[in-house]
């Protein structure tokens, strides 16, 4: 208390001798203003601190980009494509080497996926979970020459482990 009273009655003396202040009563006044604005930022810096001390869980991103380096020619019915390019893999959700991305932690996950070919060619793709297929596309190029392109997006709640 006796801090506070110190405090207070120093501010008085600084804003009556920037001439901001006549009387004891406006310095209360203008005392009590900044205390309440201290109070805020003081409020809303625990608040700050709070949400920045969520737990991050480590293992609880998940992200991965990857892409072809080349065509991929004649590839079968129902055969995974295994992107050779992996730019991001944060979570190591995603195999290089068999192509299979693997839920590292339970979560909604979003997958985009785009598909191009080349003149008087087209292709089918889907995205599969657990043996089924939950997303397609098809870009198709058969009749002109130039290149076709599709795309397709799926928003999908898995669980650790799912593929």
């Amino acid at each position: 208390m006796f801090i506070k009273l110190l405090f207070s009655l120093l501010t008085c003396l600084l804003f009556r001798v920037e001439g901001k202040i006549s009387t004891l009563e406006e310095c209360l006044v203008k005392f009590d203003k900044v205390e309440e604005r201290l109070q805020t930022l003081e409020s809303e810096t625990k608040v700050t601190k709070r949400l920045s001390m969520l737990p991050d869980g480590e293992g609880s991103k998940v992200a991965f980009y990857t892409q072809l380096s080349k065509d991929a020619n004649r590839v079968g019915d129902h055969q995974t494509i295994v992107f050779d390019t992996v730019t991001t893999n944060v979570g190591n959700g995603y195999n290089p080497v068999d192509g299979i991305f693997t839920a590292p932690v339970d979560g909604i996950y979003v997958f985009f996926w785009l598909n191009t070919n080349r003149d008087r060619s087209y292709m089918n793709t889907e995205l599969v979970r657990d043996a089924v297929v939950v997303g397609k596309s098809m870009s198709d190029a058969m009749d002109h020459d130039d290149y076709a392109a599709a795309s397709n997006s799926a928003v999908l709640q898995l669980k650790t482990g799912i593929q």
